[in-house]
This record gives structure tokens, C-alpha cells and sequence, in this order.
């Protein structure tokens, strides 16, 4: 086991502590009054090792103060203990300090911060190598559980239940449900799942269950709400049968009327077809006359649509590419002189930029002996040396700057000159364009002339078409015997029966058709009586399932219950063996026999929360002496209110008891 015992604390200015020295021997009382620093002890102790106060803060007020609560500054703040580490004496020290600065010109110096330093016997570490050498000592979180009483059970109920069932060991299912057919069966069941996974899922699919068979009287009840009154069906059917004969007597008297009617539109529609006929030859012969009268009117294509179709060619094919290839050039031509312009005004930039730079000369100062790049003193031993050397470093880096100007002017004057011939050639290909477009617009006004010439002469020598199939049509004795035949037929008349007699009928027939369907549409209210029926017998069945199935997964869930209780029973059996003073609740059963997890620590069944201080003191030292034995570790024990334990049980560890004494105003160890 390692064993660490703390044989010595020496605290220097730690909150309200100034200067104190306390020897510890394995059981050592603290006297004192309330806010006399018996619990800045136990804080020097943990920020000694763990720069942290007792309640597990990094961030509290450890200066000490003045009587006006002010921070005393420029003072150290010091904890210094000597341990027995399995028997070999260790030191420690952690001192916090101010860092005052004082700045060139300023009369006082000024707070820049804190420190924090750090000695592991008298040698000076970093933070990082401190805390790994306190951390192989003891963990951090096993010391505070095995230095206060009250540690442990300040845990949450799951920690603390974890911790003790690592004590405890695991418990094995594969024991548990040893010869019982029913847990075996159980476990079989939690592939890929655990017992309280597999609880929630039968919990939740009984509740479901449950929720639908409540539903289900009130899913019958409407069902058989919705049903409606039965009916006679043979009396229906028999009616039924009645009007269909009637239909059948209508549609007999609606035959033989249809057929006179269908023989008048027989008539009407031959008579129409023959027009057809007649009007077909009318419109060819028509059509006839108005091309022969077109063609004499006009024999040939005219010179002057010849003119005109050549000017159009020479305006779409000619005319307009050549005015927006113009268009293109002058535009390309505004780009290159801009171009042009811009590289101009770069060389220019460029000629001054050199000048400039070849006007700058190396200048050396022998007073000062200084480098005039970097202002560096010079080593007055080799000035001479480093200044020659100054001077080619001068020479050398101005003639790769004068180079490097000459290098880019001359690629820009590259670019100028590309850009001039191309604007010389842009400027040519304008002025060839410009030609074209002059000579081809001569050539279509010309035309144009022309064809204005032509259109006046050929107005003088033709003739009018609508004249010409006038006389034609005047002519012609075949048109004029078709257009009488036609009017003759025009004029023949069809008269149909009276339409009144089969709207009669129809109307009568459409009535009983009528009051058929209604008789039809009543018979369906069996059907849905049927239907209904058939409905509720499957929610009945639904129900019967329903409930089976309730039963089934309630025996599963008796089963899974009386398992955690076995299982319980042996984990919580198995942590007591473990203390003597304290007991270990780890499930409560509740009013409708559910079993909850828990962790709550009993004294004589009592939960520790409700038992005394002196109880509560003995369970916690109970508790440490349990967690040093599995952590193979002991640190020394502080009780605070340790005037309150009468009977303190009995424990392996280092003691430090811390009394409560209005009559000691200052510390005092016994």
C-alpha cells in the first residue's frame, strides 16, 4: 500500500494565516475558534498539492489580507510540507508570487502579474514535472475521497455507485440465472441490448398495448353507430323488377319514333352532300379562271423584282457585315490607343524611378561608424574592411535595382510596340472597310434608280387580273348552270316529326331511372350493416390479442423485475461485506413495487443525510478505510467538527482532528 503521512506544515501568508508550523504525528487534535484558520489548513494542504482550495475551487482569494480587506502587496505567499512517502521523506513547497516591474523613467514600479513556483525537495521544477511527481504519489481525485469524511457521499449518487460497484466486483448474469429456465431464457434475450434497455422496451410496448386496447370499445362504439337500419330486400328487389319492365315499354315506343326521325335526317343529309358535290366543282372552276387570268395579266418573273431581289442581296450579304466588322475595328482601335497611352505613361514612370535610384550614393560616416542600412554600430577595429565591404554590398544591390528597372521598361516598351503595329494594321483594315462600304452603297443606289425606272415602265404595260376573270366568269355556261343547281337544292325542305312526343318519353323513362337508383342505393344499407358487423368481430379479436399479449410481456416484465431484485440483492450484499459501520442502499422499492436506482449510505438504516454528525464522521472514516484498502493507498484523514464524535472508529490512516474552541481566539496544537 503506499502510505503518505504528513509530518510537517509550514504556511507564510496564505489567507488569513501570516506564519504557522505544525508538526503532525499519526493522530493530532487542531484547536480553535470559529475563524481562526483550522479550515485553511486543509486548503494550504490541497493547494500544496493540487493547487486547489478544499472545495475544489482554482480560483480563490489565498492573499493575505489587511483589516480593511485589502491585498498586502509585495509578499510571498508560501505552503511548505514535509511527507512520508513509504517511509521516505519528501518535501514540498508552492509559492505564489507578485511580479512587480518597474519600467525605464517610472518612479515606482508597477503589479505586472502573478507566479506561481514550485520545489519538490528544495529543487525548482516546472508546473508540468510538479504535478506528474504528486500525481505518482496519489491521484488527485482518490485523495480528496480519502482525506474527508464527507467526500464521498458529496458525490452524485451515480459516482458514488459506480465506485462502489468497481469495490464490489462485477456480478455475472451467467451465475445469477444458473438452473432457473426463466432467467435463462431472460438473458437470451439482451443480444446487442442490456437488462435496463431491454425493461424500457417491454415498459414502453406495454403501455402501447394498453393505450390501444382502451381505444378499442370506443372504435366498436362508433362503428356501430355508423350503422344504418336494415331493410326488406326482396320487397326492394320486387320493385326493382316493376319499373324495369316500364323502362322497357318507353324504350319500345322511343324505337319506333326514332325511326321516322332517322329517316327525314337521312334525306336532309343526302341532300346536303350533293351541295358539297356542286360547290367543289363551283370553287375549281373559279380557281380556273383567277390563274389563267393571273397568268395573262403577267407571264414571267418581272426585271423589276429582279433589280429589287439584287439590291437585297447586296444590303444583307454585303452591306451590313461590312458596317459591323467597322463597328469591331474602331472599337478595337479606341482599346490599342488606350493600351498605348497607359504603356507610355509606365516608361515615363520608369525613366524617373531610374534616375532617381542612380542618383543615390553610398555615404559612410566615420564619426558615428554606423551601417546606413540598419543603423548597427560598426566594430571600429575593421571600419575601414567593413566599409569597403558596405561599399560593393552598396554598389551591387544598386546596379540589381537599376537592372531590374531597365528590365521592366524594356518589357513595357516590347508592349508598345506590339500594340503600334497593331494599331497601324487595325487603322488599315478601317480604311479598306470604310472603301467597301462606299463603293457597295453606290452600287445599291444605282440599283435603286434602276429599279424605280423599270417599275414605271412596267406599270404602263400591264393588265388588270380582276377585269380579266370578270369577262371569264361572264363566259363560262358550266358555272353558271352548277350555281343553279345548287340553289335549287338549297331550297328543299325536311320537316321533322314533333320532337314533343320523345321528350315525353324520355322524360317519363328518366324518372323511373331515377327511382331505381334510389331502390338500389337503399339495399346498400345491408352491405354496410355487413360490413360493420365484420368490423367489430376484428376489433373484438384485436382486443382478445391485445390482452394476451398484455398478460404475455407482464410475466416477461415479473421476470425481469424479480432478476434485478436477485441481482441487487447480491451486488448491495457484496458492498457491505466491504464496511463495518456503514450500509449501502443501491435500489429503493417504490409504493407500486418498482425498483429505482440508487445510492443512498445507511447508519443503523437510516439514511446518512438524516443520521447525526458523529454518525455521519464514523461512515465517512468507514468509507476511507474501505477506499484506501482498494486503492492500495493512505492519505492523511481531516475531521472538521471533530468535537462532535465522542467514539471515533477505528482507522489505519494518518488523523488530524479540528475542534471547534471559542476559548482558543489562535491555533493551538494537542
Amino acid at each position: 500500500m503506499n502510505n503518505v503521512q504528513l509530518k510537517r506544515l509550514s504556511v507564510l501568508n496564505f489567507k488569513g494565516l501570516r506564519n504557522l508550523s505544525i508538526d503532525f504525528d499519526n493522530n493530532t487534535n487542531i484547536f480553535g475558534d470559529n475563524g481562526t484558520g483550522k479550515t485553511s489548513l486543509f486548503d494550504a494542504c490541497t493547494w500544496l498539492l493540487f493547487g486547489k482550495d478544499s472545495t475544489d475551487r482554482k480560483d480563490f482569494e489565498l492573499k493575505t489580507l489587511d483589516s480593511e480587506n485589502n491585498v498586502i502587496p509585495k509578499i510571498d505567499h508560501e505552503v511548505e510540507g514535509d511527507f512520508l512517502v513509504n517511509s521516505e521523506p519528501v518535501r514540498l513547497k508552492r509559492v505564489f508570487r507578485e511580479k512587480w516591474v518597474k519600467t525605464k523613467g517610472a518612479l515606482e514600479s508597477e503589479f505586472s502579474g502573478n507566479e506561481t513556483l514550485y520545489y519538490w525537495n528544495d529543487v525548482p521544477m516546472s508546473q508540468k514535472q510538479y504535478n506528474e511527481k504528486v500525481g505518482e504519489i496519489i491521484d488527485e481525485k482518490v485523495f480528496k475521497l480519502i482525506t474527508s469524511p464527507s467526500a464521498f457521499n458529496s458525490l452524485k449518487w451515480q459516482d458514488r455507485r459506480d465506485v462502489l460497484v468497481k469495490i464490489a466486483g462485477e456480478v455475472s448474469d451467467a451465475d445469477l440465472v444458473a438452473g432457473n429456465e426463466e432467467y435463462i431464457a431472460l438473458v437470451a434475450q439482451l443480444t446487442n441490448k442490456s437488462l435496463e434497455e431491454y425493461k424500457k422496451q417491454i415498459a414502453a410496448t406495454i403501455k402501447k398495448a394498453k393505450d390501444d386496447i382502451k381505444m378499442i370499445p370506443t372504435r366498436i362504439d362508433e362503428v356501430e353507430r355508423s350503422k344504418p337500419d336494415a331493410v326488406n330486400a326482396e320487397e326492394i328487389n320486387a320493385g326493382i323488377k316493376a319499373k324495369e319492365s316500364q323502362i322497357e315499354n318507353i324504350e319500345n315506343q322511343l324505337l319506333d319514333k326514332s325511326k321516322a326521325f332517322d329517316e327525314v335526317i337521312n334525306q336532309r343529309n343526302a341532300n346536303q352532300d350533293e351541295i358539297f358535290k356542286l360547290a367543289r366543282k363551283v370553287n375549281t372552276i373559279v380557281f380556273e379562271i383567277a390563274e389563267k387570268a393571273k397568268n395573262e395579266a403577267k407571264s414571267g418573273d418581272s426585271k423589276a423584282d429582279q433589280i429589287q431581289k439584287q439590291i437585297n442581296d447586296k444590303k444583307s450579304n454585303e452591306l451590313q457585315p461590312a458596317e459591323q466588322k467597322l463597328i469591331r475595328l474602331r472599337s478595337e482601335k479606341t482599346t490599342l490607343e488606350t493600351s498605348i497611352s497607359s504603356y507610355e505613361k509606365s516608361i515615363q514612370d520608369k525613366r524617373e524611378l531610374w534616375n532617381v535610384e542612380n542618383a543615390k550614393n553610398f555615404v559612410f560616416s566615420d564619426e558615428n561608424a554606423v551601417c546606413p542600412c540598419c543603423e548597427r554600430p560598426l566594430d571600429t577595429s575593421t571600419v575601414e574592411n567593413q566599409k569597403a565591404e558596405l561599399q560593393t554590398k552598396f554598389n551591387t544591390n544598386k546596379k540589381s535595382i537599376l537592372d531590374g528597372i531597365n528590365a521592366e521598361g524594356k518589357a513595357i516598351s516590347d508592349k508598345k510596340a506590339n500594340a503600334a503595329a497593331e494599331l497601324s494594321e487595325v487603322n488599315t483594315r478601317i480604311g479598306s472597310g470604310e472603301a467597301f462600304i462606299k463603293e457597295t452603297a453606290d452600287s445599291i443606289s444605282i440599283l435603286e434608280k434602276e429599279l424605280e425606272d423599270q417599275k414605271k415602265d412596267e406599270l404602263i404595260t400591264s393588265l388588270d387580273p380582276q377585269e380579266l376573270i370578270a369577262k371569264y366568269t361572264s363566259e363560262n355556261k358550266d358555272l353558271k348552270d352548277l350555281k343553279v343547281q345548287v340553289a335549287a337544292l338549297e331550297a328543299k325542305v325536311f320537316e321533322l316529326p314533333d320532337p314533343n312526343d320523345q321528350n315525353d318519353l324520355r322524360t317519363q323513362k328518366q324518372s323511373i331511372n331515377s327511382e331505381i337508383q334510389v331502390l338500389r342505393n337503399s339495399l346498400q344499407a345491408n352491405d354496410q350493416i355487413q360490413t360493420a358487423n365484420n368490423r367489430i368481430a376484428e376489433l373484438q379479436k384485436e382486443e382478445k390479442m391485445l390482452a394476451q399479449s398484455i398478460a404475455d410481456i407482464e410475466k416477461t416484465q415479473y421476470t425481469i423485475d424479480n432478476f434485478i431484485k436477485l441481482k441487487v440483492d447480491t451486488i448491495e450484499d457484496r458492498i457491505n461485506e466491504k464496511f463495518s459501520f456503514v450500509k449501502f442502499r443501491l435500489f429503493e422499492k417504490q409504493i407500486n413495487g418498482a425498483l429505482i436506482e440508487c445510492c443512498d449510505a445507511l447508519v443503523n438504516g437510516v439514511p446518512i443525510s438524516d443520521a447525526n454528525t458523529a454518525s455521519r464522521i464514523n461512515a465517512g472514516i468507514d468509507i476511507i478505510n474501505t477506499l484506501c484498502e482498494f486503492y492500495n493507498v493512505s492519505a492523511p484523514i481531516i475531521i472538521d467538527n471533530r468535537e462532535s464524535v465522542v467514539n471515533l472508529i477505528d482507522s489505519p490512516s494518518q488523523i488530524v482532528n479540528l475542534f471547534v474552541s471559542p476559548e482558543d481566539k489562535k491555533l493551538r496544537i494537542a
